[in-house]
């Protein structure tokens, strides 16, 4: 099924302020780290992401995560330098900000198959991104 675009980055941020209100009453307990990171991604708009890769997605199954959800959850996973999928699924399950920030629900979050199937999607090439399984010996 194609991935449901529904009001794009003002979607996004409208969520955002209603989970975090809920999940965080008192937001002056977080760092200043933590408000600049917020800030970089409430201005971060991946709307376009949803239109772009429209095309790639199938008209038939379950209804697939947004792109701009996907690519922002992974953004923000190299920007706290978690680069193991494995980690970041379980640290978006374990800390409400994380899939807040990613514009998940917060008990809803993706698993490490949606990542890849969406890494997949977002390659667009017929040629594999992973490297050989053959070493070359060095001489």
């Amino acid at each position: 099924m194609l991935p449901i675009i529904s009001g794009g980055h003002p979607a996004y941020q409208d969520t955002f302020i209603s989970q975090f209100s809920i999940y965080y009453p008192d937001p002056f307990v977080l760092s200043k780290q933590t408000w600049n990171t917020i800030i970089e991604f409430w201005q971060l708009d991946l709307s376009l992401t949803d239109t772009m890769m429209q095309d790639y997605y199938s008209k038939f199954g379950p209804a697939p995560r947004t792109p701009s959800c996907m690519l922002r959850s992974y953004l923000l996973s190299l920007k706290l330098k978690v680069t193991s999928i494995t980690v970041w699924v379980s640290m978006l399950k374990e800390c409400p900000l994380y899939a807040i920030l990613s514009g998940f629900p917060v008990k809803d979050t993706p698993g490490i198959g949606t990542f890849y199937d969406f890494f997949d999607r977002m390659w667009l090439s017929d040629s594999n991104n992973l490297s050989p399984n053959e070493r070359f010996v060095k001489p």
